[in-house]
């Protein structure tokens, strides 16, 4: 997350307290990255869609990428902030007092607020699977679309310097399957910031007189959910989906930032985000489904001319039976 995050929370703490939001926030920033680095592939990934989508893809170098909040499925993200509910609530048994009230009032926000926040988080998914039935079923308008092969070029870890424009600021994150790798993220995570938070405060007891409690674990609630715990819970699937190898791009930052980039698709948000596909070698092939219409690999290759793209970009008709 960007430093702006947390800024209201920086004025309304006294400075020996900011310390706590500001160093859990360095941590966060440098495990995002770990992650980041992490994910990034090595091969091309693919971003199976459908053939209008495709031609505004290639067109305008841009992916859509929907709110957080309007996913097609709006349970999606249900089992991850399960398994954060009951991470926070285990080690919320603490006997530490600071430890136990950041925990509470982590709950607290999660129960009332579910995933929403004063944050947004914009996602597209793209999968390690070359021409995979399963995709094209899903995504690939059952095998009658197309799947564009991105190389690693155009997906390598974010750098420190954040773009002013909210829209261009992408990370990658591997999704991760099941409850022991989903949960062992979660308690990483709810166990830094709540020994950051305590040990802070132990540090600075005359300066917890000056503000309401509340408001100091709050603002560190709000710097966890903002910085790891939505991103955890995004990026991360029960077991039985754990075929699909998703990789996700997410586009992340506070709220009124994407003011001036927030569409929407009936009672959807989205945004648009740049990817250069016009770089040399950034599409390894473009595959064509298999239930696709005769002709569909001439229309492609006539696209990409049309569009401008390299004459050398692979055209090559699916495999898979869907």
């Amino acid at each position: 997350m960007d430093k702006e995050t947390s800024h209201e929370d920086r004025h309304a703490l006294p400075p020996p307290l900011i310390v706590a939001v500001e160093k859990f926030a360095a941590w966060s920033k440098k495990q995002l990255l770990v992650e980041q680095n992490a994910a990034t592939p090595t091969v091309p990934l693919y971003h199976y869609t459908g053939e209008e989508a495709l031609a505004g893809i290639l067109r305008h170098e841009k992916l859509w990428c929907f709110s957080h909040l309007h996913q097609s499925d709006p349970k999606e993200f249900e089992y991850s902030l399960a398994g954060a509910l009951d991470v926070i609530r285990q080690v919320g048994k603490s006997e530490d007092f600071w430890t136990k009230h950041f925990c509470g009032c982590l709950e607290d926000m999660l129960v009332t607020n579910g995933l929403a926040s004063p944050f947004d988080f914009y996602l597209f998914s793209l999968s390690r699977h070359r021409d995979d039935p399963g995709q094209w079923r899903q995504y690939g308008r059952n095998g009658q679309g197309f799947a564009i092969g991105v190389t690693p070029l155009l997906l390598q870890p974010d750098t420190d310097v954040l773009s002013a424009q909210a829209n261009e600021n992408l990370h990658i994150g591997r999704v991760i399957y099941g409850d022991r790798e989903t949960k062992a993220r979660h308690r990483l995570v709810i166990r830094k910031a709540a020994a950051i938070t305590s040990q802070v405060v132990r540090r600075n007891r005359q300066w917890i007189d000056l503000v309401r409690p509340v408001s100091y674990l709050a603002a560190m609630a709000r710097e966890v959910l903002a910085s790891q715990l939505i991103w955890n819970c995004l990026t991360a699937k029960e077991m039985k989906f754990a075929n699909e190898r998703e990789v996700r791009g997410i586009v992340m930052g506070v709220r009124n930032r994407f003011d001036a980039h927030r569409k929407m698709l009936g009672t959807r948000a989205y945004i648009e985000v740049p990817l250069l596909l016009r770089t040399p070698s950034a599409i390894a092939e473009i595959l064509v489904g298999p239930n696709a219409p005769a002709g569909a690999e001439d229309k492609v290759r006539a696209l990409l001319q049309a569009e401008g793209y390299a004459d050398s970009i692979p055209v090559i008709c699916s495999s898979s039976t869907v």
